[in-house]
């Protein structure tokens, strides 16, 4: 499916490159991917559908990742963007293609993203679907194996003092790296698609030249700088579908089973066997699902109308 409108928008003093699909008369859907990953890794298998659904859909690349800003000169760790900036490049851009209301999905840092659109720009937002996120990255009640606790509280002091050199943090800008990465991220139920994702990464890495080599850190420093939502997430007001896999090496269920009570009303969808990906099996799980909680929105508000 190719993009209806391509371009860069100036937002939040960056610019910001989107690409849309379908009509813009039709109920407008924004997609926020997570850390390191550009948007082309909502596929056409995620997009297609709810272009059929009658969806407007907005897929951009996050500040610091793809063809939008890379912050690499003027980033300095003791003052990292936050997810707050990255909700605020979210509604510039929708104020930028004239969407007054969207849904907004959004994946791992996508759904914090997203989340935090939903709490401090209410009236942007018709509907919220946070898939394998967490309300709080660093929250120690995550990660009861671990004994210091106090520990998890000092990593947003350690990122802004000391410096990191890890493969982790700064992974080789390869299409072999990458693949292998999400490999390990698939989970053991569902097939791991290799060919699917080398033709992404391929594209990602090779023809758009976007996978910018200092995101992944400074992406993760701006979660850190966040700090937690959980107190804040009752505040949420759209309806919410909450999506996590029980298998996710990543951000583990516990998140899910922490953040997602707190969001009034929100249901819970937990997908047997998902890991902290959606290869083709999942999203024939998930995407009727999701369609279903958008159209209710859409339905309600038409309804009011």
């Amino acid at each position: 499916m190719k993009p209806t409108l391509t371009g860069k928008a100036p937002c939040n003093n960056i610019e910001i490159y989107y690409e849309t699909f379908g009509e813009k008369q039709h109920p407008a859907i924004l997609l926020i991917m997570g850390l390191d990953a550009q948007s082309i890794m909502f596929t056409n298998d995620f997009i297609e559908p709810l272009v059929k659904a009658g969806y407007y859909v907005i897929r951009f690349d996050n500040r610091d990742i793809g063809l939008s800003t890379w912050l690499n000169d003027t980033w300095h760790r003791k003052r990292p963007y936050t997810l707050e900036d990255m909700a605020q490049d979210s509604i510039e851009l929708l104020d930028y293609l004239s969407i007054n209301k969207a849904h907004i999905i959004g994946v791992s840092m996508g759904g914090m993203i997203a989340q935090r659109i939903a709490i401090s720009y209410p009236e942007r937002i018709m509907c919220l679907v946070s898939i394998m996120s967490s309300g709080f990255i660093l929250d120690p009640g995550a990660v009861p194996f671990f004994r210091g606790r106090s520990f998890m509280k000092l990593i947003p002091f350690f990122l802004k003092n000391f410096t990191v050199k890890s493969k982790l943090a700064f992974p080789a800008i390869t299409v072999e790296s990458y693949v292998n990465t999400y490999r390990r991220l698939n989970g053991k139920t569902f097939p791991f698609n290799h060919n699917h994702l080398r033709t992404v990464f391929t594209e990602g890495i090779e023809t758009r030249k976007g996978q910018n080599p200092r995101a992944r850190f400074q992406q993760f420093c701006g979660i850190a700088a966040s700090g937690s939502r959980l107190h804040e997430l009752v505040k949420i007001k759209a309806p919410t579908l909450v999506i996590h896999g029980t298998e996710d090496p990543l951000i583990p269920p516990i998140h899910a089973t922490i953040y997602a009570p707190k969001i009034p009303d929100a249901k819970m969808l937990w997908v047997e066997g998902m890991g902290h990906q959606m290869p083709k099996p999942v999203l024939e799980i998930i995407m009727p699902a999701i369609i279903e909680h958008l159209k209710k929105k859409t339905s309600d508000s038409t309804d009011k109308n």
